[in-house]
């Protein structure tokens, strides 16, 4: 009996493992952005894209553009594109020289709340 308990008790681990791997994968996640991380660019951007790995809700979703002292320069909802709802853009003013630091929310369709940042700067 003892036997048969352990068995029973692995096959329901087992059973809620494999239920939860789809819902665990399905999170909205940063595929690649332009500028990308990092980069160093000659002129500034006009505009942020971020590409995510599933379409992103935009009611839950926002972005923000800071400057090396953290002051927003952009900040609000992001545009999210009718051809590829997976895209984020952010509209940015005119930037001048210097790092900057590109903080997101993305909220995909399970719902759950994503997040994270990058840097870039301009010559």
């Amino acid at each position: 009996m003892n036997m048969l308990s352990r068995l029973a008790a692995m096959g329901c681990i087992l059973a809620a493992t494999a239920l939860a791997s789809p819902l665990a994968a399905a999170h909205a996640a940063l595929k690649a952005s332009v500028p990308a991380a990092d980069a160093v660019l000659d002129a500034a951007p006009k505009e942020i894209a971020l590409t995510f790995n599933e379409k992103i809700e935009t009611a839950f979703s926002s972005a923000a553009v800071k400057d090396a002292a953290g002051n927003a320069v952009a900040t609000g909802k992001p545009r999210v594109d009718a051809a590829n709802p997976a895209v984020m853009h952010i509209e940015v003013p005119a930037l001048a020289a210097g790092a900057y630091k590109v903080e997101w929310v993305a909220v995909g369709r399970d719902g759950h709340r994503r997040t994270g940042a990058f840097k870039f700067s301009v010559k």
